[in-house]
């Protein structure tokens, strides 16, 4: 391969579209947050860094001053497990999404017959930042990591299975795994309100999955001290909780926006072969990463809005409320597929 055709790489492209736009998607959303959540208190919220852009990067400053900390490995952890844990975990959060296609051409998975696995793959990976999550708590000398660890064990139990059942639902409805499938056959309905209940299912996992409002209930403050991250600070902090929990959030709304959102498709937009047609690529591009910071807009926005619920609360609604709802929306689709509804 020369230097030209090297540069011109599909794969090369959308790695570093995906690390750029996925970093400055976060530093957006993690700015509202704060401002949203400080408007609802009254508050000014960041400001100081950076006034002009009314404390935009203040995210900036706070990771280089953990960055720069002392990383300090409390007495009694398991030293192995504390080091790896957050790297494990934001690796885990940020690799799922690169297992999906951005466009038709921009994709790492180069071979179109291996994408429909690349699509399992990623879900099966995004459900693993929860167990990296009880790991790194369990890996903590400390009697909140303990708790939040435990927390973050049952959490799963009330979201792994209507989650699944959610992507099993639109699986049948589609007939296919294959993501650029999938997206084409959302030309004229997206999945959202061809199936809106595993829609609603797949959100409130995605919310409890990622600790966002109202389910921040192993890692609530009030509570358990930031519970499995009570113990770590520095570039380990920046890593886990400070990261990986918004890579996580990232990575699970870009799952949707392909499944249920109609991902690049654009109406009345044909776009060409790469790479004679690079800038309509970009444009397609610049249209996922759209939905996908309105989605982290809105679990940005529950902090704001949300109170956090119960554990047993939470646990009742998984079992008793999203798991009929995605047998539901299961059954659903069956019913569109034998009408036909989706070709």
């Amino acid at each position: 391969m020369d230097l030209w055709n090297l540069l011109l790489s599909q794969r090369l492209w959308f790695f570093i579209i995906m690390f750029i736009a996925s970093s400055v998607i976060l530093l957006t959303v993690v700015w509202f947050e704060r401002k949203a959540a400080a408007r609802v208190q009254m508050r000014v919220g960041p400001y100081h860094v950076s006034p002009w852009l009314g404390g935009y990067l203040q995210l900036l400053a706070d990771a280089f001053k953990f960055i720069i900390s002392e990383p300090i490995i409390p007495k009694g952890a398991h030293k192995i497990l504390f080091v790896w844990g957050p790297a494990i975990f934001i690796t885990l959060a940020f690799g799922a999404s690169l297992l999906l296609p951005l466009t038709p051409e921009l994709r790492l998975i180069k071979d179109v017959n291996l994408l429909p696995y690349g699509l399992v793959f990623s879900l099966v990976i995004l459900l693993l930042v929860s167990i990296s999550v009880v790991i790194i708590g369990w890996s903590v000398n400390n009697k909140f990591a303990y708790i939040g660890a435990v927390r973050e064990a049952l959490l799963v139990t009330a979201y792994e299975i209507p989650l699944i059942l959610s992507f099993l639902a639109m699986a049948i409805l589609y007939g296919t795994l294959n993501p650029i499938e999938i997206v084409n056959k959302q030309s004229l309905l997206v999945g959202a309100i061809l199936n809106p209940l595993a829609f609603l299912v797949f959100i409130i996992a995605t919310a409890m999955a990622t600790a966002r409002f109202p389910f921040e209930i192993a890692d609530y403050e009030g509570d358990v001290a930031t519970g499995p991250y009570s113990d770590y600070g520095g570039i380990f902090l920046v890593l886990s909780f400070a990261g990986g929990t918004y890579y996580a959030t990232f990575s699970f709304s870009f799952f949707a926006t392909l499944l249920f959102l109609g991902g690049w498709a654009l109406p009345s937009y044909v776009v060409g072969p790469w790479p004679q047609d690079l800038l309509g690529h970009l444009v397609l591009a610049v249209w996922v990463f759209l939905k996908v910071t309105i989605l982290m807009f809105l679990f940005a926005f529950l902090r704001a809005a949300m109170p956090v619920l119960r554990l047993d609360h939470t646990l009742i609604l998984g079992w008793r409320g999203l798991l009929i709802l995605g047998f539901i929306a299961v059954v659903w689709s069956i019913i569109l597929r034998i009408l036909g509804v989706v070709p």
